[in-house]
């Protein structure tokens, strides 16, 4: 599978107070050149703001192959930053007094969508921007035609049927969980509300006011020539066009369109405009819980009580964005890459956030030994490589794995299969591989050993969605695993992996959940009776029993690692 990062919610670290650079530092500079120079990201733009002075600096191009230099004026996918805006409008209206946040989403639904309800609560407004609404992240009746597009053909109605059919497995406005489902809905009620598609909104609210010209969800005419292609590793890929659920990351946008913005939030507490006013009441505290170690705002993070924060990223695009309004402080960062560039603007944030050397990629020096000699030799160089000079390249599971894909999409399938064996053969505990190599055996007609691979990557991780789906549509049943509620009691408890570490794990509704010190706490889900894995992220964990069959220790895999604990409750 390609590695493919959906509309993600922001990297959250503890910001100290530094003194302000007013111009991009030469280390941050150098820093973006690497990360180009060795095929991690293909373009890279930054525009940082200190008080009135606004410092842009761009590096890389608009494509990997043939593509112009990218600038401030190269259009980009924003993701999630679109959330920011949504609650904006939001705001807005609560401010003229045509909604209110305590509005249940009930008031504003077609009434033929029976929205779930959690003992008697009902789901409002402020329970969508704060992500605290108990719906999920994502819904579960997408069945997208383009896996490279997969929101292009979500329509209105299956998002009416999916909330019309969901039961929420949580209290509301409980817990903060980051929810792209809820906060697509935010954007479509602002359209029932006000008669107005949610560009039309953006328009008429945000980019008209701030003379953002080149912010919209469809591509103008202008703006699709100064279109940033999107990669997912080396590839160039498709384009995420997000309707139906445009509130929750379908804006594309510019780094100088996007400075406008930032400057406009950082210097809202004017309260010159109905904007200014919107903003500042985006930018207020409404949920903080101590247990999550989280605080939110509409839509915005809040870090350390004062730094607001947002990241976003599509398939083939990374954003982030943060600002201390203190300080009038603020930074954005747009890339063509699905890999994320949050780093980039915490450093500019925190001068003293540590960068880490970024190293070559091996599957640019694999890609020059395939053309110049052969496949064969290619591996063999990398064999000798990753023994002698294992600290001079990048080997993760990614380079062999988007390196395939290329050769895969030239139809150059032979050496696609062959490093995609590489890949097995290197990282015989990771999921994506198997999941690559089954998708090449799948294209070039070889059935039985694409289900082959699917399963074992189901195995590894029982949350890649993408191989049961596959395998379903091969006519492979997989098998959902229940855990009886009497046998979930007996996992209830907290286990210390570490001196200063321990995971909770809780029972609610027949449903098993986990929480590590200092993190959210996440659902697990059964593959068999005591084993259990997290859709969030790739972890599994194990719970075993003593000699008289109590259960008395747990072991976490991830990344890995081996975590065995003990329960010490």
């Amino acid at each position: 599978m390609k590695k493919l990062i959906l509309i993600l919610t922001v990297l959250l670290c503890s910001f100290q107070a530094n003194a302000q650079e007013t111009k991009i530092p030469e280390e941050v500079k150098t820093y973006i050149q690497s990360r180009v120079n060795n095929q991690v990201n293909v373009g890279i733009v930054v525009g940082y703001i200190v008080g009135d002075q606004v410092d842009y600096y761009s590096f890389g191009n608009t494509a990997m192959t043939n593509g112009a230099p990218v600038d401030k004026n190269s259009v980009f996918e924003i993701g999630s930053i679109s959330k920011t805006f949504t609650t904006t409008i939001l705001a807005l209206k609560v401010n003229n007094g045509e909604m209110s946040l305590d509005d249940p989403i009930s008031k504003y639904l077609p009434e033929t969508v029976k929205v779930p309800t959690k003992n008697g609560k009902e789901i409002t407004l402020k329970h969508l921007a704060t992500h605290t609404s108990a719906l999920p992240r994502m819904p579960d009746n997408m069945e997208p035609k383009d896996v490279n597009n997969p929101f292009a053909d979500y329509t209105y109605d299956k998002l009416y049927s999916f909330i019309s059919n969901h039961e929420l497995t949580r209290d509301i406005g409980v817990f903060s969980e980051y929810s792209n489902l809820g906060m697509g809905l935010l954007g479509h009620i602002l359209e029932l509300q006000s008669g107005l598609t949610f560009e039309e909104l953006v328009i008429k609210h945000i980019a008209n006011p701030l003379q953002m010209d080149n912010t919209r969800l469809v591509l103008t005419e202008q703006m699709a020539k100064r279109l940033a292609k999107g990669h997912a590793g080396l590839s160039e890929t498709k384009n995420w066009d997000i309707i139906t659920l445009g509130g929750a990351g379908g804006i594309r946008s510019t780094t100088s369109d996007m400075v406008k913005y930032i400057q406009a939030n950082l210097n809202s507490d004017s309260g010159n405009t109905t904007l200014d006013k919107a903003m500042q009441l985006a930018h207020q505290s409404a949920f903080k819980s101590n247990d999550q170690h989280i605080e939110m705002a509409l839509a915005w993070h809040i870090e350390n009580g004062k730094f607001l924060m947002h990241n976003g990223a599509t398939g083939g695009y990374c954003a982030m964005s943060a600002m201390d309004k203190s300080s009038k402080k603020g930074v954005i960062v747009l890339t063509n890459s699905n890999e994320n560039v949050d780093a980039i603007a915490i450093k500019l944030m925190v001068p003293s956030y540590p960068l880490k050397p970024v190293k070559p990629s091996i599957a640019k020096v694999m890609a020059k030994k395939i053309k110049d000699s052969s496949i064969d030799e290619a591996i063999m160089f990398y064999k000798d490589a990753k023994v002698s000079q294992a600290d001079t390249y990048n080997f993760d599971v990614d380079q062999l794995n988007t390196l395939g894909y290329q050769f895969l999409e030239e139809d150059q399938n032979e050496i696609a299969l062959a490093l995609f064996k590489l890949n097995v053969v290197q990282f015989p505990e990771a999921s994506n591989p198997y999941d690559s190599l089954a998708e090449a055996y799948l294209k070039t007609g070889n059935n039985d050993l694409a289900i082959l691979n699917y399963k074992k990557s189901l195995d590894i991780n029982p949350a890649n969605t993408n191989a049961s789906d596959v395998l379903k549509t091969l006519g492979v049943n997989i098998d959902q695993v229940v855990v009886a509620p009497e046998i979930l009691k007996t996992y209830v408890g907290k286990y210390q992996l570490a001196p200063a570490f321990f995971i909770t794990v809780t029972l609610a509704d027949d449903r098993l959940y986990l929480q590590a010190t200092g993190q959210s706490k996440f659902e697990i889900y059964p593959s068999d009776y005591n084993k259990f894995y997290l859709k969030v992220v790739e972890a599994k964990v194990e719970f075993k029993a003593n000699p008289e069959g109590q259960i008395d220790s747990m072991i976490l895999y991830q990344n890995g690692q081996v975590l065995p604990g003990q329960r010490v409750e």
